[in-house]
């Protein structure tokens, strides 16, 4: 396949990823929510969580498993990684505790 081909390619498959992984996670701590609180509450920051928490999954272990190969295809340093890791894990976890502060 050529260049441009691959690069296509590559670019359908991160949006399946992308939409798979907002779906699934974005479900399950909808689910939770209710299953805790009895009422859906806004998940704002919790989708900006994971589409964090994606973005580091795709930097450091789906663009290597692709069909796109290139040489700046790089992992982020170990200390972005940490940092969008529990920035994400804050967004997440930020609507489960707003409903003790109101």
């Amino acid at each position: 396949m050529s260049k441009l081909a691959t690069f296509i390619a590559e670019m359908l498959r991160l949006v399946v990823l992308l939409i798979l992984t907002l779906f699934l996670l974005g479900s399950l701590e909808q689910s939770i929510f209710k299953m805790l609180y009895g009422w859906t509450g806004y998940m704002y920051t919790a989708a900006i969580g994971n589409f964090l928490l994606f973005f580091v999954m795709y930097r450091n272990y789906w663009q290597f498993k692709g069909w796109y190969k290139s040489e700046k295809n790089q992992k982020l340093k170990p200390v972005w990684t940490r940092t969008l890791a529990v920035l994400s894990l804050l967004l997440i976890l930020l609507p489960f505790g707003v409903p003790f502060v109101m």
